[in-house]
């Protein structure tokens, strides 16, 4: 599932992740993508935009950790924010992937093939924080 605010995003995702063999769900916030999951709509992967109106990337991984079923989803963050500050707060959020607009297309394509086999890209902390 791709989640961002912005249509351009989505759809360039979408055709790379098509393109590449994947099926995709797309969602134009976090509160249309947390709809469609507690509908079970089935999802491997969640690729989300951090900022977004009515419910933002970090309030949505918030929801998925607190839900059983949906908790095993791994979600990667792809978003203009490139601090490490953010990046730790998403991992501690649960997020799995992090990656910082624009992103190169065949490494983006590779993480998500890590993530569904069950890779964790992101680190919680790191040793000089």
């Amino acid at each position: 599932m791709i989640v961002d605010d912005s249509v351009m995003v989505r759809e360039m995702l979408a055709v790379s992740l098509v393109k590449a063999g994947y099926r995709i769900e797309q969602a134009r916030d976090g509160l249309e993508a947390w709809e469609k999951l507690r509908d079970r709509l089935a999802c491997d992967l969640i690729l989300g935009d951090i900022e977004m109106l009515r419910l933002n990337g970090l309030e949505l991984l918030s929801r998925l950790q607190e839900d059983e079923q949906l908790q095993g989803i791994p979600v990667a963050m792809i978003t203009s924010r490139g601090a490490r500050k953010m990046q730790h707060l998403a991992a501690a959020k649960g997020a799995k992937g992090y990656f910082v607009k624009a992103y190169i297309e065949d490494v983006l394509l590779s993480a998500a093939q890590r993530l569904i086999a069950g890779e964790v890209l992101i680190q919680k902390e790191s040793p000089a924080d």
